[in-house]
Parts: C-alpha cells; structure tokens; sequence
C-alpha cells in the first residue's frame, strides 16, 4: 500500500468522495503506478517502445525496473478491463431503456400536467376575485349597521317582559 501519508490521505479523501472502495481496480492500477513509479529518462537511450522508471522517493525501490509500454498497457487494461465492462453494461442498460421510452406519451403528461396547472391557476384567481369581491360587500354592509345601544338593549328586554306578562294572563284565563 501507498506509505507517503500526504498521498495517502489525498486517496482516502478521493476514495470518499467518489465512493470507491478499497478492492476496485482504480486502487489496483494506484498500486501499480507506485510500484513502477514515475518515468524519467536514463542515460542510457531507452529502446524504442520502452521506459525506465525511476524508484519513487517516498517508498525506494533498490533496483531500476525495465518496462514495455505493451507490458504497462496490458496492466493498466487488465486493471480498467472490469471498470470499462461496467460502464459498457451501464451504457447498454441506458440505451435500452431510453428505446423504452414512449416520448410522445412522455411529452402528452407534461402537456396534461400543464394545462392542469393553468386551469387550477386560473381558478385562483377567479375565487380570489370572488373573495375580493365579497370582502368589499362585507366592509360596506358592516359601515351601514349601527351598534346596538344600551338604552335599545333594556327597552327591548322591557318590551318582552310586558309582553310575556301579558300572554301569561291571556293563557290562565
């Protein structure tokens, strides 16, 4: 595993970040890359189709290590070959279901749900205009009723006393 503790806890924070776990082929190819370790030219002219890598300071290899770009390609593919077969699946599974896809009934719902919308909105503002309408009605009613007055009050009881009064003897006789 990686041993610089800086690149350590970049890779921890990309591991959270993007939800890989740790026995994903993206860790596996890391791995690789650290153990051939950076490329850099030697002083002797390097075959053509060939690298030396270089040991990497922070976990030293003893010996310089000869590798083939084919050797390092076949690595990196074998290391990406089930990333790519996932998104490839991924792919696949996407453009079946957007052949599935009725987009003219799609695009109808849309349309429906719309003119719902316009319907519901216009009958707001009816019902408003309505209650607008009924709250002035109301305002205008209530400034033409005149408050009760006490003396009303007690003339009203007097009235229904006298007049209970005079039913009560009207019925005994």
């Amino acid at each position: 595993m990686i041993e610089n503790p800086e690149i350590r806890a970049k890779i921890l924070d990309w591991q959270k970040r993007y939800n890989i776990q740790d026995g994903d082929p993206a860790i596996a190819l890391l791995e690789l890359i650290e153990f051939i370790g950076p490329m850099r030219g030697s002083a002797a002219p390097a075959e053509a189709g060939e690298y030396r890598a270089a040991p990497v300071s922070a976990a030293p290899i003893s010996a310089n290590v000869d590798v083939s770009s084919e050797s390092l390609a076949e690595a990196m593919k074998t290391a990406l070959l089930p990333v790519i077969e996932r998104m490839s699946y991924q792919a696949q599974e996407m453009q079946q279901k957007l052949e599935h896809i009725d987009f003219d009934k799609f695009v109808k719902q849309i349309e429906a749900y719309h003119e719902g919308i316009d319907y519901c909105t216009k009958k707001l503002d009816v019902v408003k205009k309505e209650t607008d309408a009924l709250v002035i009605r109301v305002d205008k009613v209530g400034s033409q009723i005149k408050p009760i007055t006490r003396g009303a009050v007690v003339t009203l009881c007097i009235f229904f006393a006298v007049l209970g009064a005079i039913v009560s003897r009207l019925l005994v006789l």
